[in-house]
């Protein structure tokens, strides 16, 4: 990938996007598609204005051949709320792109053909970022929104294993349809999906290690009742986005472990698989 920096976040762009720019060229359509990265780059800027709003840190954008996606730090442990309006920012983008050029359409300064393609454009790019499938703005709603239930561990894997299947499902049908851009697509996602669940146990430790760095202010208490032969490590399963935890050990063992003491226990005191009891 070739990358440039503007103003402090890493601009990388795919190898293949420069070959879709160069296949563009050939076949005339060169216009076309630098309009194209331009409503991607705009779509990925919103997602940077709210999240910088929110204060989190932006560190990447990277264009591919279908699309871009915006890298944050803060996603790993954020509240789901502001994940699901970072990811709707990039769509909404694309609204009022999409209703501008109407604008421009009314007023005579483009004509009905080119505001046709550019409102196609937008709402094509929009929906389809919209699909539930990760590292799309769809699959990133749907991850946030199981969290808002379930703790972060099982809401990962739950959204990856759903990305996989209906990636696979993408694939499959540009195959049967003999589509090659929902093959290439489809395949692509499933590759990014499959790799993503096989690295999730480094993803995880990554989520329990910012929790552990960083103050709870502004997290909502969240209670978990425990037995006392629960390990530390099934324990910190239960944690969830957004939420600073008191586990209850329940029984005649019974006792109060805050969040941090039991991180503290599992990522640097070795003690993964001793019962929770111990911590007391």
């Amino acid at each position: 990938m070739n990358e440039r920096r503007v103003s402090g976040i890493r601009l990388r762009v795919h190898l293949l996007f420069w070959a879709v720019i160069g296949l563009s060229v050939a076949a005339g359509y060169f216009v076309e598609i630098l309009t194209l990265f331009v409503i991607v780059l705009i779509h990925e800027m919103g997602h940077v204005a709210v999240a910088r709003e929110l204060g989190w840190q932006v560190t990447e954008i990277q264009f591919l051949p279908f699309g871009g996606v915006a890298h944050m730090e803060e996603e790993a442990a954020a509240e789901p709320l502001d994940e699901i309006v970072v990811a709707l920012a990039g769509p909404f983008m694309n609204v009022v792109m999409a209703f501008l050029s109407l604008v421009f359409w009314r007023i005579g300064l483009w004509s009905e053909e080119w505001t046709r393609f550019f409102v196609t454009s937008n709402f094509l790019i929009a929906g389809f970022n919209l699909l539930p499938i990760w590292p799309l703005d769809g699959g990133r709603i749907l991850q946030a929104l199981l969290g808002l239930r379930l703790p972060y561990r099982m809401a990962a894997l739950w959204s990856l294993g759903a990305s996989i299947s209906l990636s696979a499902v993408l694939l499959g049908v540009g195959v049967f349809q003999l589509h090659v851009n929902a093959v290439a697509v489809g395949g692509y996602l499933l590759a990014v999906n499959v790799q993503a669940f096989l690295r999730f146990p480094y993803q995880f430790i990554r989520f329990l290690m910012i929790k552990y760095s960083r103050a709870p202010q502004g997290h909502g208490l969240y209670p978990v009742r425990l037995t006392p032969r629960t390990t530390v490590w099934e324990a910190a399963s239960h944690l969830r986005k957004g939420r600073y935890h008191l586990i209850y050990i329940t029984g005649g063992e019974g006792g109060l472990v805050a969040e941090e003491k039991l991180l503290h226990a599992l990522l640097f005191e070795q003690k993964k698989h001793l019962p929770i009891s111990t911590l007391l």
